[in-house]
């Protein structure tokens, strides 16, 4: 997809001055054009159409937070809108390049799937996430429009809480609430992700005071909805983050230890037969009807099981609901989803793309950046242990948002007051003049 750039001229090459005129300007990429007032024209007063390429993002995310449904519909048209409004090709990188071979991973494993309807709905689901991906990152080039992606979503989701408000005042016996046609699951793991949104705003430092004061108030009404739903990760994950938030700023730099933290926790709890340790003291603490994590405890052996039995190449994108015994559902591990669906080679490429995702995020740079990769590892990490979030829209659209941290975390220029005229100029220098 990526051009290469014709020959330019050095910006350090010395341009000939022009008989009786200015000398011309060098552009950023080295080609001289007129200098003068009379050439420079206002980058506000330019008609831009690209300015309108990050609406489609925007549209996405809100409907992310709300059912993600309709982002499965229309994911791929808002991608493509997006893209095209830029009116530039996108510089495709690493994670890019990733997002794109596990895709087409999921594609060929169609031709050897267990259940080829499941695996031509969720193939699809892939391709709308990754280049979701990959139009959010290209699109997010300036911290004004990773703004306006984070407050539609922060707007989508605020509205999931107080709809999720509403009816828990209807049904005050539901044990747990959620919104019609979509997952109780998917909504709590929208909501924490609502609230690691804030975070990153918050420590971003965006707008003025009452901005910042009603970011602070959005941080119980995300809590409180996420309560509502009686998902017990989600409520893992807030504890987790804001534990972690006040580690961190005791200890600082702690964002590489989460990560390897992270990596242990998902590969040890599915694997490690936690069912033979019955937790019971999960069901205490949450008082769930439930004593065995809601069936996780008899899916995962489950799982495993099925993973062993193709673990290079898996049994196809979303085939092991239909050939697993117990509710047929998914595996609710992200280790043991991957494992299934794409193998070690899918998984591998997951843990690469997220790899650079990270990267780009350089959580090195600054303390803040740190602190908000870690956050957002922290409260993911119980989602992806017990939960389906690999082609969360919201997902996707999140980790495009933080691979754009030295963005959102960049100084806003300071515009500095006109410089008062110097009356003096243009008066003769009484005295020296004749």
């Amino acid at each position: 997809m990526a051009k290469g750039y014709g020959a330019t001229r050095s910006i350090m090459e010395q341009l000939p001055r022009r008989a009786g005129g200015a000398a011309p300007t060098t552009s950023p990429i080295g080609h001289p054009r007129p200098g003068g007032p009379a050439a420079a024209t206002p980058p506000g007063t330019r008609w831009n159409l690209a300015g309108f390429s990050v609406l489609p993002i925007c549209l996405a995310a809100v409907l992310g937070a709300v059912n993600p449904n309709l982002v499965y519909q229309g994911g791929l048209w808002l991608a493509a809108a997006a893209l095209l409004a830029s009116g530039r090709i996108p510089r495709i990188g690493p994670a890019d390049y990733l997002a794109i071979l596990i895709c087409c991973w999921a594609s060929a494993t169609l031709m050897w799937s267990r259940d080829i309807e499941s695996s031509q709905i969720a193939v699809r689901a892939w391709w709308t996430v990754a280049l979701l991906l990959i139009a959010a990152r290209h699109v997010l080039s300036s911290r004004r429009r990773l703004l306006l992606v984070a407050g539609s979503y922060l707007a989508g989701a605020g509205w999931t809480a107080v709809e999720l408000i509403r009816a828990s005042r209807l049904d005050e016996t539901a044990l747990r609430v959620s919104l019609e046609g979509v997952g109780v699951n998917y909504t709590a793991y929208c909501l924490v992700t609502a609230a690691l949104v804030t975070v990153l705003l918050l420590v971003a430092r965006v707008g003025v005071r009452p901005v910042r004061a009603a970011l602070w108030l959005l941080l119980p009404l995300f809590g409180y909805g996420t309560m509502l739903t009686g998902t017990r990760a989600s409520q893992i994950a807030l504890v987790a983050v804001a534990a972690y938030l006040v580690v961190d700023r005791l200890a600082g730099r702690t964002w590489a230890f989460a990560i390897g933290v992270s990596a242990a926790l998902l590969v040890l709890v599915p694997f490690g037969h936690l069912a033979r340790y019955q937790p019971q003291w999960l069901a205490n603490v949450f008082d769930r009807p439930l004593d065995d994590l809601s069936g996780r405890l008899a899916v995962w052996p489950v799982a495993e099981a099925s993973f062993w039995d193709s673990p290079l190449v898996g049994i196809g994108a979303g085939a092991f609901p239909s050939t697993n015994p117990y509710y047929g559902v998914g595996a609710h591990s992200l280790v043991l989803t991957l494992g299934n669906d794409l193998g070690v080679i899918g998984m591998v490429m997951f843990a690469a793309l997220i790899g650079f995702l990270i990267r780009d995020a350089a959580p090195w740079l600054s303390r803040q950046h740190g602190i908000l990769v870690g956050a957002l590892i922290v409260g993911w990490t119980p989602i992806w242990v017990s939960g389906h979030w690999e082609i969360s829209p919201v997902a996707w659209l999140t980790l495009a948002l933080w691979s754009r941290l030295p963005v959102a975390l960049a100084e806003p220029p300071v515009e500095e007051p006109p410089a008062a005229p110097d009356r003096a100029a243009g008066r003769p220098l009484v005295g020296l003049v004749r």
